[in-house]
């Protein structure tokens, strides 16, 4: 998506919170769930408040879309309504923090070794700045503008079931596990004691035998 559909500038939020009621588009939610097995139909809806809180912007409020998934053994279109709950805090990215046209210093010959980077990102000036997995992990905007049109579909999308199946099929059954070899019973050894009893007993057993 080239353009952002649901954005607001930050220096509107410095007059007090905004509040964005807007639907979702059923093309909109098309384009963003195209890589999932979610079928939008019709048209969803946005409703968040934004406010300033220091320098990051907190977001919160629900979205809400109408979608089909097939049903994992059926294939058949099951429908779901996607409702999450919005919030989010989103700090300025470390592009927005730097004065532009600033440049990192060198690091001093000895000094520790900075924790590896996750994330490169252009300052915008021609440089790339890489950013520490702390930073990467973080919810970001770019200073300027607020845009949520990522973290929507992130929200919608971890609504989504996982398995999918019909209400109505019987449930697989549990396979039922044999029954465990029962040991063989060891013969008790015999005392020393009685061993020439023994020996006779086996004796007179053989002789009846003949």
């Amino acid at each position: 998506m080239s353009k952002p559909a649901f954005s607001i500038p930050a220096a509107d939020l410095e007059r007090g919170p905004k509040s964005l009621t807007a639907p979702l588009p059923n093309a909109w939610l098309r384009l963003i769930l195209a890589d999932t097995d979610a079928e939008p139909q019709g048209d969803g809806s946005l409703d968040v408040e934004l406010m300033k809180t220091g320098r990051s912007v907190m977001v919160r409020g629900k979205a809400s879309a109408r979608v089909t998934i097939p049903c994992v053994v059926t294939l058949e279109p099951l429908p779901f309504e996607l409702n999450p709950e919005v919030f989010l805090l989103l700090s300025p990215s470390e592009t927005a923090q730097r004065p532009h046209g600033s440049r990192k210093s060198p690091e001093k010959p000895g000094s520790p070794e900075r924790k590896r980077s996750k994330k490169r990102v252009n300052d915008g000036d021609g440089e790339d700045i890489e950013l520490s997995e702390d930073d990467a992990a973080k919810d970001t905007f770019d200073g300027e503008n607020v845009v949520l049109d990522g973290f929507i579909r992130e929200f919608l999308v971890l609504e989504l079931p996982l398995y999918p199946r019909r209400a109505d099929l019987p449930s697989e059954p549990t396979p039922a596990n044999p029954p465990p070899p029962s040991a063989p019973v060891a013969e008790a050894p015999v005392d020393p004691r009685l061993q020439p009893l023994a020996a006779i007993a086996k004796r007179l057993g053989e002789q009846k035998k003949e």
